[in-house]
């Protein structure tokens, strides 16, 4: 159950925006991956796609405390994508996301996540 939110700035314009508020809260940025970087540099194209990957230990460590396979999707990533149309879109997991494949229902981080999601969209 991806949310997949189309916003008007561009890839990049969005990505600036996203990596400047997520530092103001306080979140370490730990990678940004540009997808259409990456496949030029092996020949191949691909629209604008950058992801971030960035986290905050005291709310990640207390989900894998619940559930320690949960570190897989740790730290939290959102993607920044041109779809076809050439519009920028937001992708991100949801709480709903998380209870189905990890033990963590009801778990007062996840109601933190989402409302950190929604800043981040609504603000671009």
């Amino acid at each position: 159950i991806m949310k997949v939110i189309e916003v008007s700035p561009s890839v990049a314009d969005s990505t600036s925006q996203i990596k400047k508020m997520l530092q103001e809260k306080g979140f370490t940025i730990f990678c940004e991956i540009d997808h259409k970087k990456n496949a030029s540099d092996v020949g191949l194209e691909m629209p604008e796609s950058r992801v971030l990957i960035f986290g905050n230990p005291e709310g990640g460590t207390k989900l894998m405390q619940a559930d320690i396979t949960m570190s897989l999707d740790l730290p939290m990533r959102i993607a920044i994508t041109e779809n076809a149309a050439g519009s920028t879109q937001v992708i991100h997991q949801t709480s709903e996301d998380h209870c189905s494949n990890y033990q963590v229902k009801d778990h007062p981080v996840l109601a933190k996540i989402d409302s950190l999601f929604g800043a981040l969209v609504s603000a671009l």
